[in-house]
Formats: structure tokens, sequence, C-alpha cells
């Protein structure tokens, strides 16, 4: 009997033995560990990995006390769902986690989920796990988080436990503490440099969208935010559009306008002034709550771009998590607003600059194209009437002042085609059908952008084919029709101008000067080529123009 009362104390002194140096080779190893690395990501991973083994666990977490929101977050872990990590929290005293924190007090349960403290954290699929044991990770008299280990088998957690869990706390809390305060200055140092490189942007001459998204970057790495994106002014649907965002993940479906009429804030009559929302539930009009929650955000910060005292833009900044934004975050996205709108000031002053430039360049070239036109008509009928070339040439300025018009709507950007066609044709129509003469001309198809230059070209032989079937195609009729049809076909631009008149009976070198004028244009303009021959069943005329979409 007391040999084997000896051969038992013997094991248990042997077991004792065992756990004390795995304990000591833990401390080693996670001083190792903190030395090694100074981020706090690795310092966190490090301790969750030893303590897991050193206590013969199933999991370790860290929760840090996070300052804006008083929750306590999810920081690592070695056996709960990876990706709860920065996203599940429970509030300062919720479960048996947040007790230990809330208490500055160790706590055990042997079977967590029937104690009346337990509280499951959402999104981290802790459910097979079965005890539970928590201490507070502390700075003096304040909790900087908690640090848990969990078993899926019942577990009688002992003092020792207890003790060495505590002894790994207060060890790491201090470094903790110290690697926050490092992640903090890092951030400042972020947010101090992003300041800085949109300065750089306001005055650098980029293009307005590139400082967008380099902004929008910026932000979202210096606030650690789930997206931040740019909203400008539009005074045409008198709403603020997406401009520019980043994402931290996968980007969501686009943001919705705000519409001056009707702000998506519930609680707002006017965006002046930053707002701040930590939960976006009771505070979203119905739309942008719908697209806030598809997209998994749950806080905003909101900040007007305001220049000369007029709000030309917003600044929204999104998190998933809910939380309070801090005054330091509140005045760094000010700072970035600030500057933001400068940028927008001196965009609208260089391009207009611009407009101006590329405006006059247009003008000149047009108003050589239309010169040269005359030449070629007066050179190739020297015996024309005057008033013959002033009335075919108001449809060529006519077709060029359309291609003008669209421009000045939109800005010097890619032209709608078949808009501009159809007020060429309109125009041509109502200015030189003969008063005897009943014409039906229509433009179908698909709304083609192109270049100012391709879009001039192809309403000038679209004109030209127009004037050419109005002339020759009815004679001796009072009516007919005219169909014009736009599509793409593998890459190209393909325009089809068909009339059902008297048919095509002349050859290349007998065609009319229109007609050359509309090979020079496709040529030339468009690097195209151009065709006409007999419509279907030898009734009426086909003109066929295609051209590389590439190119026009």
């Amino acid at each position: 009997m007391i040999s084997d009362m000896n051969q038992h104390a013997i094991i248990a002194e042997r077991e004792l033995l065992k756990q004390r140096t795995r304990e000591i080779d833990a401390v080693r190893e996670i001083f190792r560990a903190i030395n090694g690395v100074s981020d706090l990501r690795s310092i966190l991973d490090s301790v969750t990995r030893t303590a897991t083994k050193a206590l013969d666990a199933d999991s370790c977490s860290i929760y840090l006390l996070d300052p804006g929101t008083q929750r306590l977050m999810l920081r690592a872990t070695t056996g709960l769902f990876a990706d709860a990590v920065g996203s599940a929290s429970l509030d300062l005293g919720q479960g048996l986690t947040g007790w230990a924190a809330q208490q500055l007090k160790p706590v055990a349960s042997a079977d967590a989920w029937n104690d009346p403290r337990f509280h499951p954290v959402p999104h981290t699929r802790e459910k097979p796990f079965r005890s539970l044991m928590a201490v507070p990770l502390r700075s003096g008299d304040k909790a900087i988080g908690a640090l848990n280990m969990q078993t899926f088998r019942i577990r009688h957690w002992t003092a020792g436990d207890l003790e060495f869990a505590t002894l790994i706390g207060d060890m790491v809390a201090g470094v903790l503490e110290r690697a926050v305060l490092y992640e903090q200055t890092d951030r400042r140092m972020k947010e101090l440099a992003a300041v800085s490189e949109v300065s750089k942007a306001v005055v650098a001459p980029a293009y307005l969208d590139e400082t967008l998204r380099l902004v929008a970057q910026m932000a979202l790495g210096a606030l650690n935010a789930t997206r931040c994106s740019l909203l400008l002014l539009d005074e045409t649907d008198n709403a603020y559009l997406l401009r520019a965002a980043a994402d931290r993940g996968t980007p969501p479906p686009t943001e919705p306008e705000w519409q001056l009429d009707n702000l998506p804030l519930v609680n707002i009559e006017a965006l002046g002034e930053p707002v701040a929302i930590n939960d976006v539930a009771g505070e979203l009009a119905p739309k942008l709550l719908s697209w806030a929650q598809q997209a998994g955000l749950n806080s905003l910060l909101l900040v007007p771009l305001v220049a000369r005292d007029r709000t030309v833009g917003l600044m929204n900044v999104w998190n998933a998590e809910r939380r309070d934004f801090l005054d330091s975050e509140i005045d760094l996205c000010v700072t970035l607003a600030n500057q933001i709108a400068l940028a927008i000031e001196n965009a609208h002053l260089i391009g207009n600059a611009a407009i101006v430039r590329e405006m006059n360049h247009r003008v000149k070239n047009n108003l050589q194209n239309v010169v040269m036109l005359l030449q070629m008509q007066l050179s190739e009928h020297p015996e024309v009437s005057a008033s013959e070339v002033l009335q075919q040439s108001i449809g060529r300025i006519m077709s060029i002042a359309a291609v003008h018009d669209a421009l000045a709507q939109e800005g010097l950007r890619l032209v709608d085609v078949r808009d501009i066609i159809q007020r060429v044709v309109s125009l041509t129509n109502a200015n030189m059908s003969r008063p005897d003469q009943q014409l039906d001309i229509r433009v179908e198809g698909e709304a083609i952008r192109l270049s100012s230059r391709a879009a001039t070209a192809l309403a000038l032989s679209v004109n030209e084919l127009v004037q050419n079937a109005m002339e020759h195609a009815f004679v001796g009729r009072s009516g007919g029709r005219v169909d014009i049809l736009l599509r793409e076909a593998t890459g190209k631009l393909v325009v089809e101008v068909r009339d059902d008149g008297t048919g095509y009976a002349g050859d290349r070198d007998t065609r009319s000067l229109g007609l050359r004028i509309v090979e020079t244009l496709v040529k030339d303009d468009l690097r195209g080529s151009f065709e006409l021959r007999s419509g279907t069943d030898g009734q009426g005329t086909l003109a066929v123009i295609e051209a590389p979409l590439s190119f026009a």
C-alpha cells in the first residue's frame, strides 16, 4: 500500500515537473517572440500559439479593448474562426472573458455553456468548446484586454493553470500596451504621410480621378477602415455621385447616389459638418441602409468637401464594425477633405484652361475642313452658283455644330454619335428638302460613343449621304424614306444609310463630289472603308461605312 502511494506521488511529481518545464519553456518562447518582433499582430499570434501549447488547451484567444467603442475586439486566436479576427467582439463585462476584463480578476469554468456569466461570441464558431478560463490584461488599474483558454473536453482548471495564465497575462500586458502605442504611432505617421501625399497630389498636374483614387487608398490605410469613397456634386443630376473608392476586401455594389433633395441621412437637413454614425441602422434612409447592410458596413464617418463655402462633394469612411470615431480620426478626415476640395478647385481651373485650348484647336481644325470642302466644290464645278455652294455648305456646318454642341454638354468626353446623327439629319431635312417633298428619315441602332474627331467625320459623311439621297434618289417623286442604322460588329463601327429611291447606277469614276468627300473622310479620319451599292432586289441605294472602333 505504502509502495503504491509512493509510486503515485512520484508520478504526480514527474507530471508536475513536466508541467513546470512546459511553462518555463513557454515563458522563454514568449520572451523570444516579444524581443524578435515589434508589430502587434506578430506578438499576439506568437503568444496565443505558445500559451495553447503550454497549457495543453485547444484554443487561446486575445481580446483587446478598443478605446473608441469600449468593446473587447478579437485580435488573435488559435482555435476560433480565423475570419472573425478583427470583427468579433464583446462588451466590457459581457461573458466570462468580458467579466475577467471588467473585474480585473481571473475566472474559470469547467462547463462554460452552463455558467450564467457565459456569452457566446457570434461568428467565432466556438460551440464545440466546453471549458473556458479567462484572465485580464491590465495596465495599472485599467484593463487593456483579456486572454482566454478553451478546451473541447470538460476540464477542471487548477489553481496552477490560473496562476500560469495570469503570469502570461501580466507578462505580455505591458508589452502589448507598448505595441498598441507603437501601432497608434505608426498609424499617426501614416496619417501624416497621407496628408503630405495628398498635398503633393493637389498641386501636381495629375488628373482629378487619379488624385481622388490616391486619396481614397491613403485614407483607407491611415484610418484602418473597411471602405473609403468619394462622391462629387453633379449639378445636372442634383446629386452627389460616386467618383472614386478604395476597399479593404471585395468591392461592394456601386454606392448609391446622395440626392440633394432627399439626403439618405434620416436626421440631417444639410451636409456642412462632419457626421459620425456608430450604427447606421437607425440613421440611414432605406435605400442606402439596404446597400450598407449588403456590403457589411455598420458605421460611417461622413465629411463634406467644402470649397468657397459650398459643399462640392462627400468623403465617406465606412467600417464593418459598429464603433465610435475618435476625435483624431475626424480631424484627419477633415484635413484630407480640405485638401481634396482644393484639388477639385485646381482641377476645375486647369480643366477650364484646357477646355479653352482644346475647343480653340477643334474649332480651328473644323473651320479648315469647311474651307477645304468649299475649295473642293469650287474646283469641281466652277460654274456652280454661290447659292448652291452655300446651301450645300449649310448642312456641313450644321454637322460640325452638332458635334460641338454635344461636346459642350458632355465636357470634351466621348460623344454619342447616334444622338449627333439624329440632330444632323433632322436639321438637313428641315433646311434642304424641297417644299413639295416629304421625306421620312429615321435613325436607329446602338448608342455608340466616339471621340470628337471620329464623330465629326461620321456626322459630315452621313450628312453628305443624306444630301445625296435628297438630291438624286427621289427625282420625280413627292416623298421617300431614308433609314440610318448604327451598330457594332466584331470590333467595328458599321453605319448603313439606305433609301428606297431610284437606285444606284453609277460607278466609282462618276461619283459626285459629295460621295468623294465621304470616301476621303472615312479613309483619312476614320481609317475605314466606304461602299455604295444598289439595295435589295435593285431597289434603292445602300451606303455602308465601316471603321475600327479602336481608332474611332
